[in-house]
């Protein structure tokens, strides 16, 4: 019995030392958590932003380049020769040369004479311009989230 006691004793000792939060550590958690909250918002919104963006990419179709005649400003006249998801190989008189899609027809290194062909491509490559921007936007808000649930570990942990 003795020692339940003193077990008793050791722990209201401990409660009564822990601190109590300051008015500013109280207006720094909240505003951290007000952070991650619109964060989180944002967030879920740049997700439907994305999701808007896949479904641009859907309507908008996909075109193969395949055998379609190119000219480049330093090779010359061309063929695209094959396709691989975005990557593709172009043949021209004396070299096959690797380029991305949209991009490449898009930005004007391979030119095409066909402008509905033109046109896909410059559309492509905005809704892929877009894409990467959006993607770029929801991992700094993952980080920033993060940023402020490590501050508010830190501040809890001085309460401690």
């Amino acid at each position: 019995m003795p020692l339940d006691m003193e077990n008793e004793e050791v722990e209201e000792k401990t409660t009564e030392l822990k601190k109590k939060p300051t008015k500013k550590t109280k207006e720094m958690l909240e505003e951290n958590a007000k952070q991650i909250e619109e964060l989180k918002q944002e967030q879920a919104r740049l997700s439907e932003d994305l999701s808007n963006l896949d479904k641009e990419d859907a309507d908008l179709g996909d075109k193969s380049a395949l055998k379609l005649k190119v000219k480049h400003k330093k090779f010359g006249e061309g063929e695209i020769v094959t396709q691989d998801g975005k990557y593709i190989e172009v043949k021209f008189a004396d070299v096959v040369k690797k380029f991305v899609l949209p991009g490449c027809i898009a930005d004007k290194f391979l030119e095409v004479d066909d402008e509905a062909v033109f046109d896909y491509y410059v559309k492509s490559n905005e809704i892929h311009k877009k894409r990467m921007a959006t993607e770029l936007k929801i991992k700094s808000a993952e980080f920033a989230v993060q940023r402020h649930q490590d501050a508010i570990e830190k501040l809890n942990a001085k309460l401690k």
